[in-house]
């Protein structure tokens, strides 16, 4: 029999506490929704972070009305008091869930330097509080896994109590208290902010950084020093010597390179590859001659630039280039015109991102002129007339020592792993001309690329969010693809792991680091 009341008004919370209770229940369950059938409703990512901001302004609003105006029904104190507090305490872990999962939502993508903007209005624009880090990002992804997933536990916890315990067993109006009358019969974010903001719970460092650009000037000019742009004995010199001065802090991390940047700030607005420090600098740096002139100045988003005087070799083969920079006429022009390569760096001293320019001086060129390539044909990859594959600079034979005996097995696992992804259709979007929606590229075209990106990469099939269709939603991959493709991805990356050990077993000044020196 179902308990009778004095006053119904006293045992219901009020209409508008009532009203958020339902609309942040129904929010979450969309969102669930979205995240595990990903892509059955177009823009699904776009709407699942648009219900993410809505949750956490709802909830928001929901702890300040029932702080200011709400009221609660009083059921009495015939509760046994554990079970009081317990209730109490599940509650407060509700709200701090409900806020705490959006806001690691957040900081993932801003780790991802993916552009961020309330409810999709391109004018509204989240600060950035996290620069470029997919280690954090992955890390803080993991995070929110946990989050999102103790928060369904508890709301399935939370709706047995109603339902079963309080209706069922008891038979009280607890549950009748929360249900619309037509029915009837904050300090997560901050702490998460401080948590992740850069710099949070580091010591100030005693970096140098006009010490470290004029180290970086004379190690470039003595390993890349001006010579005529289409030499290739000073090209291949270049790429033996770069990495072996001061620079060699950069080879472990993960890079942004890309074009002459504008002046906004955010990091995820600039257009900007992804590499690996080592292929950043043994196939994009080592396109540019060096004078060791230098200059620092401070960047309007807080961080540190430093220029380095440099200038391109535009008549080297066409092999010579990581892929043909001349499919956009714009593109290959600006990197001839470019003289300066510009390093933003933290006060940590690391590196966040890179890009050329034409902002500097053009006093040390020399005799230059422009180079007409042929019509790009299409193909980031091809052979030259007695069948070596091009071009000659990705293949793992440049990557590596020749006498390296695992070549042959690095670049049979590559291919199976590549037949792999050309099948689930991964590389769509890994391509130089890009997503069109992506301002952060990361590049699969060839080995080397793919070797230096094969972590992102499947990290990514395994959380289902690549390949993605023209609404930027993950597509689904067979099951059984989807198996191989991470089976044969994951014999290329134990390839790679044993290549770099061969290297640094017999001491060659450029092997890659054990994973996690």
């Amino acid at each position: 029999m179902r308990p009778t009341q004095a006053d119904g008004a006293a045992e219901s919370y009020d209409a508008v506490s009532i009203a958020f209770h339902w609309i942040t229940f129904l929010l979450v369950l969309a969102m669930f929704a979205l995240a595990l059938a990903p892509g059955v409703v177009k823009g699904s990512i776009e709407l699942h972070k648009s219900l993410g901001f809505a949750v956490f302004a709802l909830v928001v609003l929901r702890i300040l009305w029932r702080a200011l105006r709400g009221r609660a029904p009083d059921h009495g104190t015939a509760e046994p008091i554990l079970l009081r507090l317990g209730a109490k305490a599940a509650h407060m872990a509700l709200y701090a869930l409900l806020l705490t999962a959006p806001v690691l939502g957040w900081l993932y993508l801003e780790a991802k330097a993916i552009d961020v903007h309330p409810f999709g209005i391109s004018w509204i624009e989240m600060p950035s509080v996290i620069y470029y880090d997919r280690p954090l990002a992955m890390a803080i992804y993991g995070w929110k896994q946990v989050v999102v997933y103790a928060l369904l536990a508890l709301i399935l916890l939370h709706a047995a109590a109603a339902i079963v315990y309080h209706s069922i067993i008891r038979k009280d109006a607890v549950l009748h208290s929360i249900l619309p009358r037509r029915w009837r019969g904050g300090v997560a974010v901050l702490a998460a902010l401080v948590v992740f903001a850069p710099g949070s719970g580091r010591a100030e460092t005693s970096f140098d950084v006009n010490a470290f650009a004029a180290g970086l000037g004379a190690s470039l000019a003595k390993s890349c020093p001006m010579a005529d742009p289409g030499d290739i004995a000073a090209h291949d010199a270049c790429r033996r010597g770069i990495g072996t001065g001061i620079e060699a802090g950069m080879r472990t991390d993960f890079i942004l390179f890309g074009g002459q940047q504008s002046t906004k700030h955010w990091l995820k607005d600039k257009k900007t590859s992804v590499f690996r420090g080592d292929l950043f600098q043994d196939m994009y740096m080592s396109l540019y001659m060096y004078t060791g002139k230098v200059r620092v100045q401070q960047a309007p988003d807080g961080l540190t630039t430093v220029g380095v005087q440099a200038y391109f070799r535009n008549k080297l083969p066409a092999g010579r280039y990581p892929y043909p920079f001349w499919h956009a006429p714009a593109k290959w022009l600006a990197y001839e015109k470019a003289n300066e390569i510009r390093f933003r760096m933290n006060n940590d001293g690391k590196v966040v991102f890179a890009y050329r320019a034409d902002v500097g001086s053009d006093e040390n060129r020399g005799p230059y002129e422009h180079v007409e390539h042929p019509y790009f044909l299409g193909e980031w990859m091809w052979r030259d007339n007695s069948g070596g594959a091009q071009p000659v600079v990705t293949l793992f034979s440049e990557m590596y020592s020749q006498d390296n005996p695992n070549l042959a097995a690095l670049d049979d696992s590559y291919r199976k792993m590549a037949i792999n992804f050309r099948d689930a259709d991964c590389t769509v979007c890994h391509q130089p001309e890009g997503h069109r929606k992506m301002n952060k590229l990361t590049l699969l075209q060839t080995p080397y690329h793919a070797a230096a990106a094969i972590d992102a990469v499947l990290d990514e099939v395994r959380a289902d969010k690549m390949p993605v269709d023209d609404y930027d939603d993950p597509k689904s991959i067979d099951t059984k693809l989807k198996a191989e493709l991470l089976k044969n991805g994951e014999a290329f990356k134990q390839m790679l792991a044993t290549a770099d050990a061969w290297e640094r077993s017999n001491n060659r000044p450029k092997a890659r680091p054990a994973s996690g020196h």
